[in-house]
């Protein structure tokens, strides 16, 4: 079935490596549509961030989704919720909850830069950030290519397409086809 685009405000998160207090007091303050984006700091502390037990609450206040630069836990539930969810992995151990960290200020996630208020944008294909000052224009842009590649799938899907480009870069790079058998 088709995945819907999910999209979102970003609330940042910064935490230290495998501890998840800092995404609690988040999970508190996120409202419907957040999406909570974690910096797990680059730490090498490979504990589960969050499972079941904090994605229901997630899902309770509304939450648009969470992307995770660590691991969760508990991937046969969360596999089954309702909450898009992006981690760069699975771990069962549980996380500390020591404290230190930072909410609503520019982090790194997944090695791209996140600030506090950008659109996130979502599908099974990934995520996408978008600076909240470039919004407009980002959008305008992206309908633009949506409506190239809606035109690109109804030539493939019709028989339609230009299929010359393939011949003229083959070429242009002189590349040898052996039409028969070699």
């Amino acid at each position: 079935p088709k995945q819907p685009v999910t999209v979102g405000r970003a609330l940042t998160v910064k935490t230290r490596s495998g501890d998840n207090l800092m995404i609690h007091k988040a999970l508190n303050m996120a409202q419907p549509g957040d999406v909570i984006m974690v910096s797990n700091d680059g730490g090498t502390e490979y504990r589960a961030l969050m499972g079941e037990i904090m994605l229901g609450y997630a899902i309770y206040k509304q939450i648009a989704g969470l992307v995770i630069d660590g691991p969760i836990r508990d991937s046969d539930a969360v596999a089954n919720m309702s909450l898009p969810i992006y981690a760069n992995g699975t771990n069962p151990a549980g996380p500390y909850k020591d404290g230190t960290g930072e909410i609503n200020t520019p982090i790194a996630c997944g090695g791209i830069s996140v600030n506090p208020g950008d659109i996130i944008v979502m599908d099974r294909d990934g995520v996408i950030v978008v600076p909240w000052q470039d919004a407009d224009e980002i959008l305008e842009g992206a309908k633009k290519i949506q409506a190239k590649d809606a035109a690109n799938v109804h030539a493939a899907l019709t028989g339609d397409a230009d299929r010359q480009w393939v011949e003229d870069l083959l070429k242009e790079q002189g590349t040898e086809i052996i039409d028969d058998q070699y």
